[in-house]
């Protein structure tokens, strides 16, 4: 079959790299130095499940890439405005977009501009790096990717996506509640990544603050009581589970959030734990553990935040924040 991923970084280019070994037709839409490494020396996965080269076709221009059965859509959602475009010219008959976008309301925004018809609600639990152009390290032993229909039925084009991926080193769960299932994993994602990107450490590290873990589980109660507010339904015991198992997984945990600020990059800040504190304040729902972080780390949105010294000339100036 024929797969177009939009978005070869850490997550796309491992899912797209595992399809491709396994004799898939993979199309990279992907610039830069990311795309010419792959073009010159193919693209490099480092696994739990082997490592290898493959040598999918990569280009910034989706219409050299034609139709596709499944596009994956794995952009930060930040990129959103300029990367939507770039699906349409992959729509064939038949054509599913799959998003495995961090976010529990990131799909939608992609259902809004090419409908539920075409989109299919996705999410992804891995632990990848790309550490070079054209290479990427992927630890631990999940590489999961969860989908399913809004209504939660087992349609046909669903039943061809979960027999497309189920290969190894990509594990498939077909959730029959997908809204659930993407707000238990903002669980896990804007809590953990947001408190390791705060507190600038690794998740050992944060286990090792006397605050660390009980500011984790703090913003996982906030993040479920929003949930909960807006209907979702939680398993009883989730926050607990979510703690035991970054508990377990803390010398693999890697939080693509702390490597963007890292790296001065965009953050998805306003998509994780800043969606929490809006929808929370609409419906009256008390998160002031999130709205401290998320205010903590609101400046470094749009990248490293301006040296001090600039920000309080251009505040005198009367050009701050522009």
């Amino acid at each position: 079959m024929r797969i177009a991923v939009i978005g070869a970084g850490a997550v796309g280019g491992y899912y797209g790299g595992v399809l491709a070994q396994h004799g898939e037709d993979v199309a990279l839409i992907c610039r830069g130095e990311n795309r010419d490494a792959i073009v010159r020396n193919g693209l490099k996965i480092e696994s739990n499940w082997g490592n290898y080269t493959v040598r999918p076709r990569a280009t910034a221009d989706p219409a050299e890439a034609g139709a596709a059965d499944l596009v994956i859509y794995a952009v930060k959602t930040y990129s959103n405005d300029g990367a939507l475009p770039l699906i349409r010219p992959l729509l064939g008959q038949g054509t599913v977009v799959l998003p495995i976008q961090n976010g529990a309301e990131s799909a939608v925004r992609v259902a809004d501009v090419y409908g539920w018809d075409r989109v299919l609600a996705g999410a992804t639990y891995i632990e990848t790096a790309r550490i070079g152009p054209g290479h990427i390290r992927q630890s631990g032993p999940t590489a999961r990717i969860a989908f399913g229909e809004q209504d939660g039925s087992y349609t046909d084009r669903v039943k061809r996506v979960e027999k497309l991926l189920n290969k190894p080193g990509i594990q498939v769960e077909v959730s029959k509640d997908i809204r659930s299932t993407l707000w238990s994993k903002l669980v896990s994602v804007a809590a953990i990544g947001t408190v390791m990107t705060t507190f600038r450490s690794s998740y050992v590290e944060v286990l090792q603050n006397p605050e660390g873990e009980r500011t984790v589980r703090t913003l996982m109660e906030e993040i479920v009581a929003v949930g909960r507010s807006q209907g979702v339904k939680f398993a009883p015991d989730v926050v607990d589970s979510r703690i035991a198992d970054a508990r377990a997984d803390a010398r693999n945990l890697v939080s693509s959030m702390q490597l963007d600020f890292s790296a001065g990059g965009k953050l998805e800040v306003e998509n994780l734990i800043g969606a929490v504190v809006v929808a929370g304040r609409k419906a009256g729902v008390p998160v002031p553990a999130s709205a401290a972080l998320y205010g903590a780390l609101w400046k470094f949105r749009n990248g490293q935040a301006l040296p001090f010294d600039e920000a309080q000339d251009r505040l005198a100036q009367g050009t701050a924040g522009k």
